[in-house]
């Protein structure tokens, strides 16, 4: 959920924290991905005293709940390009800076990035920078979705509807490609986490559906207000906006997620 600021988009971030629909979507971002992410995190062993890092924060949904889970004594810090959203508490840390360029607070039993590196060419490098933030047995949590599985559509209102939609996926995924992002880089995690070193690694593989107006549907409405000017630039008119707009907020459609790839590895306790 790394995203950028106003005046500083670099290759390898899509979206812009600074912008008027920007707190939508990382709300959207929260309701969607926050369930599975918490229920991943307790089963592998989140407890009180933990020392945690949300890489990518966005609004902070994932930070507020690791730092009830981890008080008193632990301590939650947050990163992201733009923290802005981000709410601050007596055991949070907000960090502002680029995943890519920032060193890592050492000692870690968690370290958390979603929605993150399948956007940077650096990848693998950055596995390996939070590997090296965790402490012996340290658990690292990468999820994306793997956006190349496009079976999205459960129920349609039209097939009119239904062009639109692969309308739109087609141009912001040709947008995101285009500034570096790997589509298909979640079901590659475990094999580079692995060649990280990382122990005990493997990959839950989920997705739901939400009807118009809900969830999913929401978050692509938003997307498609934050990344207008490049829909139209691909080839999307102002009325097929408007009328994809209204499509998505039409309960009579039904809509999977993309199937989000979350893997978790663990730093082992031995050199």
């Amino acid at each position: 959920m790394s995203t950028t600021t106003a005046g500083e988009q670099t290759a390898g971030y899509m979206f812009d924290n600074a912008t008027d629909e920007a707190a939508h979507q990382l709300r959207f971002l929260g309701e969607i991905l926050d369930p599975s992410t918490r229920r991943i995190l307790t089963e592998a062993g989140l407890a009180p005293g933990w020392n945690v890092t949300d890489v990518g924060a966005g609004a902070g949904t994932l930070t507020t709940w690791l730092s009830d889970q981890v008080a008193p004594g632990g301590h939650v810090t947050a990163v992201d390009l733009d923290p802005r959203h981000i709410p601050t508490g007596p055991n949070i840390t907000v960090r502002a800076g680029d995943i890519r360029h920032l060193k890592l607070d050492g000692s870690q039993q968690a370290v958390v990035a979603r929605l993150v590196l399948m956007h940077l060419p650096e990848r693998e490098q950055v596995v390996a920078q939070m590997m090296e933030a965790l402490a012996p047995g340290g658990v690292l949590v990468v999820a994306d979705w793997d956006c190349t599985w496009r079976d999205l559509i459960r129920h349609s209102p039209s097939p009119r509807a239904t062009k639109l939609i692969e309308k739109f996926h087609d141009g912001l995924l040709a947008f995101g490609q285009s500034r570096g992002a790997d589509m298909g880089w979640a079901k590659r995690a475990p094999e580079a986490m692995l060649r990280a070193g990382l122990v005990d690694v493997e990959s839950y593989i989920d997705s739901r559906s939400w009807r118009g107006g809900t969830g999913i549907c929401l978050l692509h409405r938003s997307n498609s207000l934050q990344r207008e000017a490049e829909l139209l630039a691909a080839g999307m008119t102002r009325d097929e906006l408007t009328e994809l707009r209204q499509v998505l907020m039409d309960p009579d459609l039904v809509m999977s997620g993309y199937l989000m790839h979350t893997t978790v590895g663990r730093r082992p306790t031995t050199a």
